[in-house]
């Protein structure tokens, strides 16, 4: 007796297949599946530029939030006039909390191209290239995620006087 599945009734991600046919998955098989293992949001890492017009202060809080809350370590990136910039900001999340921020830096130089436009119609487009010399800092958290909590009570315990 063979026994006919209509796909139409049935979303097709809940039916397993067994040998020869595919049959109805039961509940706990389709909860099971859509089940995702925790997500390890302190291991994640991300990117800030940093221009010489930006805010400083807001990028201060942006980063201290980002290594606070989520993630084990951020990368600042700073091109020509806002290398400056952004050493500052890696040295002022440090100085704030020197027990528990680590940085690195590495300097290189990026290869930038200009578009020049004509300033008349019958002139063509060209490009400029050049180079330029940035600044890439690993802002990294030193302590674990579960010993965060003591280092940030150390930290609390040395900045209050009785």
């Amino acid at each position: 007796m063979t026994e006919k599945i209509s796909l139409s009734k049935q979303n097709p991600r809940d039916l397993v297949e067994s040998p020869g046919k595919k049959v109805p998955a039961t509940e706990e098989k389709i909860h099971e599946r859509r089940k995702r293992p925790p997500r390890k949001s302190y291991q994640r890492k991300t990117d800030i530029y940093v221009t010489k017009k930006s805010n400083f202060v807001g990028k201060l809080r942006q980063c201290e939030k980002l290594l606070r809350l989520e993630h084990a370590e951020i990368f600042l990136h700073g091109i020509g006039n806002a290398i400056p910039r952004a050493i500052s900001l890696a040295l002022q999340i440090q100085a704030n909390n020197p027990d528990l921020y680590g940085v690195e830096a590495n300097t290189g130089t990026v290869e930038l191209v200009d578009d020049l436009h004509p300033l008349t119609d019958d002139a063509d487009f060209d490009e400029q290239k050049r180079r330029n010399s940035s600044i890439h800092i690993r802002v990294y958290r030193k302590v674990e995620p579960g010993q965060l909590v003591a280092a940030l009570k150390s930290v609390i315990k040395g900045r209050v006087s009785f």
